[in-house]
């Protein structure tokens, strides 16, 4: 099939930096620098892209990510003012700040939720991991994990596994799992010579990608972790 543009909507109050769509409906979510979570769709025969809903308040600063739980009835957002906020829906009430989850020292770069829900991962220029238990309404920090050397840009949960993986600044890649009552970093990804800016596992899980400010893409597979292919 050939790609080509069908509408265009114009946001208010300056860049995007955000989408994502929600798992459950044909709705967007957008979010940026005028610290606002906005919630998109189609209406009319023509199709036109309408934002139905402006979450405001639970930023103070530029929304670096925002994404949807897997039920599609929750938004977390990663911010510049350090704080992860999440937004609920509830039949009748609508969305309604639900959350804001605050400990981390520095920019939130990233958020990921859990493929359960059960837990919701953030990272931050403060070098660290943050693991947050899910229990209905309830946010609990399970662990603050510092094994990064650098800014944490991403955290990407594996689709069938509870493990987690994230990257840095500091060139490397970490996976974590549960050990007890706490989380570990059981593994180190080596291998890009610059910032590690984003990650992604494909759908079975078998492999993550990698992309780096050194211009080059990583597959790696999940036997020994080992770099399965290496695009320039």
């Amino acid at each position: 099939k050939q790609w080509y543009q069908r509408r265009v909507a114009i946001t208010a109050g300056g860049p995007v930096w955000s989408v994502d769509w929600s798992p459950v409906s044909k709705t967007l979510a957008t979010a940026g620098s005028d610290k606002i979570v906005r919630l998109w769709r189609k209406e009319g025969d023509c199709g036109k892209w309408v934002c139905f809903a402006n979450l405001d308040g639970g930023n103070a600063k530029t929304i670096r990510q925002v994404t949807w739980s897997p039920c599609g009835r929750k938004l977390a957002t990663a911010s510049f003012d350090s704080v992860c906020a999440v937004w609920e829906y509830s039949d009748g009430e609508g969305w309604e700040l639900g959350a804001t989850l605050e400990g981390h020292e520095n920019e939130v770069k990233s958020v990921a939720w859990s493929r359960d829900g059960d837990y919701l991962a953030s990272c931050s220029r403060d070098k660290t991991v943050w693991v947050w238990e899910v229990t209905g309404d309830d946010y609990e920090c399970a662990s603050v994990l510092q094994v990064h050397t650098q800014d944490v840009k991403r955290v990407a949960w594996h689709p069938n596994t509870p493990v987690l993986a994230s990257s840095s600044y500091d060139n490397s890649i970490k996976l974590y799992r549960e050990n007890g009552d706490d989380w570990e970093c059981y593994d180190t990804l080596s291998g890009h010579s610059s910032t590690v800016w984003a990650i992604c596992f494909n759908k079975n899980g078998d492999k993550l990608v990698s992309c780096s400010d050194d211009r080059t893409l990583r597959v790696w597979t999940s036997k020994d972790s080992k770099v399965l292919i290496k695009i320039c």
